[in-house]
């Protein structure tokens, strides 16, 4: 799990960038979770950067043919609570709760892996 305090910004998105990137390098990682709870601040970048994790843990089928199975990614799920309309205001703003819900405490998140 990473947890994301204060801003979430073009600084502090390269931060969580480089968390997660060292975080997916764990052998056997099956899910990631990111619990946005403490987040007082969600900007732009921040909002691309959780675009890029998505599409860096979510398996999609290439173009084409191919004889070997797609290597499989772990799961991600976001927490933020209802309540944080830091978070939440921006996350539907750009209407992302379609692609990648955020679900309301860590327990919700860690239920289905």
């Amino acid at each position: 799990m990473v947890t994301v305090v204060g801003e979430l910004d073009l600084q502090t998105a390269r931060e969580l960038m480089a968390v997660v990137d060292d975080t997916l390098q764990w052998p056997d990682l099956t899910a990631l979770v990111i619990d946005l709870t403490g987040v007082g601040f969600l900007g732009s970048s921040g909002l691309g950067t959780l675009a890029e994790i998505a599409s860096r843990t979510t398996t999609t089928p290439g173009p084409g043919y191919s004889t070997q199975a797609p290597t499989p990614r772990p799961a991600l799920r976001l927490v933020a609570p209802p309540d944080n309309l830091a978070v939440i205001r921006p996350w539907e703003t750009m209407n992302l709760q379609q692609i990648l819900p955020l679900l309301p405490d860590v327990d919700t998140a860690l239920a289905d892996l």
